[in-house]
């Protein structure tokens, strides 16, 4: 399980949840299960306000680094469902 506290702490932002700094990854995820929509919805902010995305491709790619990052907090089948939820936002601009 991760223990980088400083993608814990963007993780917990991102979901508005105060996630402590020992939380277990079973913690975070159930946490990121309660709250994917609003992860997606924080995912897309970032995205949008980034001045490194200019199009739907450069996007994509920001999206991937931070998914990457974000990675070893999540199940991979919750990092599935939010690559494709987060594609389909994308595909929508």
């Amino acid at each position: 399980m991760a223990t980088d506290p400083e993608m814990l702490t963007q993780l917990a932002r991102l979901l508005a949840e105060d996630l402590p700094a020992s939380a277990s990854g079973d913690e975070v995820q159930r946490a990121v299960e309660q709250r994917f929509d609003r992860l997606v919805d924080g995912l897309i902010s970032e995205t949008a306000a980034s001045d490194d995305v200019f199009d739907r491709a450069s996007a994509l790619e920001f999206l991937e680094a931070r998914l990457s990052d974000l990675h070893a907090w999540l199940t991979d089948e919750q990092t599935s469902r939010l690559r494709q939820a987060l594609q389909g936002k994308v595909e929508a601009w």
